[in-house]
């Protein structure tokens, strides 16, 4: 375990980092839609073009992670972040696109460069748990988010709050850089750049796996739900509820934290159950469920009863990635656990781009935010009960 400590520690950081970044515009957009002149709602634009330019360059990272080295390629992500925040203060919706094109481009590749670096310092005794360890980034740079940038916007207004997160990332990929050739293997060698080999032939050798092609379709699902819920929560609870600002981020931060304890949780039950096929369709069912009730129920709930909810709905929505990513790990071929994870990155990346635009839409629609999160809510449940019939008829197979 000693020899994955640096690695792990490495991956996580820089995971939270870029993660925590990526949720500035949905944190702050209540405070910034006056000087943008667009409705709080119309973030769900911003978030999907995001994941949209995240699902690309995730899938064409193969070549770069190759070429550079994983850490380098996480490095430049960093770059990228601080970039997007800065490209986010200017308050234009032409800067804002340019934000959100560059913040895609700097999450996209770091799930598929940690995945290089990961894999390989573990082995299918502990894969599961390491793998999400490391996922808890994604919801520990949420939680960190929720929690300092509606106390930095409030401060120092909205712009500043921005310029203090390309700040912070700035200064990691200062720091990064002494970590260089730990991790990398330089090989030296030009990238070659084509449509099919970046792009087609790695989805092609997914979507011809039919295991990875089931988990592939259920991340598209959950990530759907799990971006609404990061992205709307805040919006969903200041529309539906009595509550503020601070305390509507508060509850958002506790959904995250349930996310990170969650992903460890549920790597720890795969790797001694062995069955990780039956922990994602089971947290697919359980997301759904909860999903619904606590959109039925917000307006009603005790707000410890609404907090207590979110976290169980974090608890699942939030958790689920690093179980599938450390099956993605499994089945890909040797030395290409990178380029699977950036090609089935565009089915994870796809559904936090679709839905978001779907539950804005909806919104605009119908103003109302329980009818969006009810529809969200809907294709993870389904997907859950698709995996769960053919895992059980896979095990029949095998008896």
């Amino acid at each position: 375990m000693n020899t994955i400590l640096l690695p792990l520690a490495t991956t996580l950081t820089i995971q939270i980092l870029i993660s925590g970044a990526s949720l500035t515009a949905a944190v702050l957009a209540t405070l910034a839609s006056v000087d943008f002149g667009v409705p709080a709602s119309s973030v769900g634009f911003y978030v999907a073009m995001l994941y949209g330019s995240a699902a690309v360059s995730g899938v064409a990272s193969g070549g770069i992670i190759a070429r550079f080295g994983p850490l380098r390629t996480m490095q430049s992500g960093l770059v990228l972040g601080a970039l997007s925040a800065l490209a986010l203060a200017q308050a234009t919706i032409p800067f804002a696109m340019l934000a959100a094109l560059l913040g895609g481009l700097s999450l996209g590749p770091t799930t598929p460069a940690s995945s290089a670096i990961l894999s390989r310092a573990t082995d299918v005794s502990n894969r599961n748990l390491v793998f999400s360890i490391k996922q808890t980034g994604v919801p520990a740079g949420f939680m960190l988010a929720a929690l300092t940038l509606p106390v930095l916007g409030l401060a120092l207004g909205w712009r500043g709050a921005c310029l203090a997160v390309a700040c912070m990332l700035a200064i990691a990929a200062g720091i990064v850089t002494l970590l260089h050739g730990r991790f990398d293997r330089f090989t030296g060698s030009p990238v070659r750049f084509s449509l099919r080999g970046q792009l087609v032939e790695p989805l092609e050798r997914v979507w011809r796996q039919a295991e990875m092609r089931n988990i592939a379709m259920a991340s598209f699902a959950y990530s759907g739900l799990q971006g609404s819920l990061s992205g709307f929560l805040i919006v969903f609870l200041l529309h539906e509820t009595s509550l503020q600002l601070v305390a509507a981020a508060t509850v958002l931060a506790c959904a995250q934290g349930a996310g990170v304890a969650g992903r460890v949780v549920w790597g720890i039950v795969a790797d001694r159950l062995g069955r990780p096929d039956i922990v994602l369709s089971a947290l697919g069912l359980a997301m759904a469920g909860l999903a619904t009730f606590v959109t039925l129920g917000a307006a009603h709930l005790p707000f410890a009863a609404l907090v207590a909810a979110c976290i169980a709905f974090g608890g699942t929505a939030m958790a689920w990635n690093g179980v599938y990513l450390a099956e993605v790990a499994r089945l890909a071929a040797p030395g290409r656990e990178a380029e699977a994870t950036g090609a089935t990155g565009l089915f994870t990346y796809g559904g936090v781009a679709v839905m978001p635009s779907v539950f804005t839409t909806i919104v605009l629609a119908s103003d109302s935010y329980v009818v969006a999160y009810l529809v969200v809510a809907a294709l993870p449940g389904l997907i859950g009960i698709v995996l769960l019939r053919g895992t059980l008829r896979a095990g029949i197979s095998r008896q």
